[in-house]
């Protein structure tokens, strides 16, 4: 991701699409260049409004974006001349089809035939197993009662000679970990997942909670954020883009170029 639109992200695409009357749906497009739902000329004319306004260069953007659309009208003209050859060709392959079809049908038939008959046979096997099974557990069950019995009177007889009392040691309970991000006005938060590299993003002013098991990588378009790790609040205070690891409970500040380095080599 260029130098610009880190610039742009710093902004927030609510503020940019307040000055520049761009919906911020089609600025936030724009960050991550998702060409769809934009035709070419929107696109390229909302990238200008952005130079123009901010003084940055999208030249790299402006070139994925031409590659696109180009790209985009080659596989439509392959698209329609598919459909134009297989219209010739429909009548002549017609009869080719239906005896298809004819063996299709009669070999699924067969199949459908021959695996019922095979469930049939494995649910008789499986019913005399079971039978069998039933049966096996019924005999030990009886000799195991008979042991419990006999194993309950000597237990009974220790019990009356032994008169210390032994202190039942209560388990541990579970520790409940949390992960919240309170944001002190609305920001764009970008936020991966280490371990499968999938992306979110969103804007949003409030709180969010994120899975404190899992390994994050976080990118805020301003730092005025705080961060509470189970009731613990870390606050942050920085007016340009923040960049954050959190990981086994511990939150830290880190630099584009680490950021670079847990995310594959991707500046997002």
């Amino acid at each position: 991701m260029s130098e610009a639109i880190d610039k742009l992200k710093s902004i927030g695409a609510q503020k940019i699409s307040e000055d520049t009357h761009i919906p911020s749906r089609h600025i936030e497009a724009i960050f991550v260049e998702r060409f769809e739902g934009l035709s070419k000329v929107q696109f390229i004319g909302f990238i200008s409004i952005l130079e123009r306004d901010y003084g940055v260069d999208l030249s790299e953007t402006r070139e994925h974006c031409l590659a696109h659309f180009q790209e985009q009208t080659q596989e439509n003209e392959a698209i329609a001349d598919d459909v134009v050859l297989g219209n010739s060709q429909k009548r002549n392959m017609t009869p080719v089809y239906i005896i298809g079809a004819i063996a299709l049908l009669l070999i699924a038939i067969y199949y459908t035939m021959h695996t019922a008959n095979e469930k049939m046979q494995s649910a008789i096997q499986e019913h005399n197993n079971t039978l069998k099974e039933q049966q096996k557990n019924i005999a030990i069950a009886d000799i195991n009662l008979s042991e419990t019995n006999n194993s309950e009177q000597n237990s009974s007889l220790l019990t009356e000679s032994n008169t210390s009392v032994q202190q039942v040691v209560p388990e541990p309970k579970a520790v409940k970990h949390s992960l919240e991000i309170s944001p002190r006005m609305k920001v764009w938060l970008g936020y991966i997942d280490v371990a499968t590299n999938k992306k979110y993003q969103k804007t949003f002013q409030g709180n969010l909670e994120l899975d404190p098991s899992k390994e994050w990588l976080l990118y805020f378009g301003h730092g005025f954020v705080d961060v509470d790790i189970d009731g613990e609040l870390t606050k942050f205070s920085d007016k340009d883009t923040l960049r954050l690891h959190y990981e086994d409970g511990k939150i830290e500040k880190i630099s584009k170029r680490e950021f670079k380095r847990l995310n594959r080599g991707n500046s997002w």
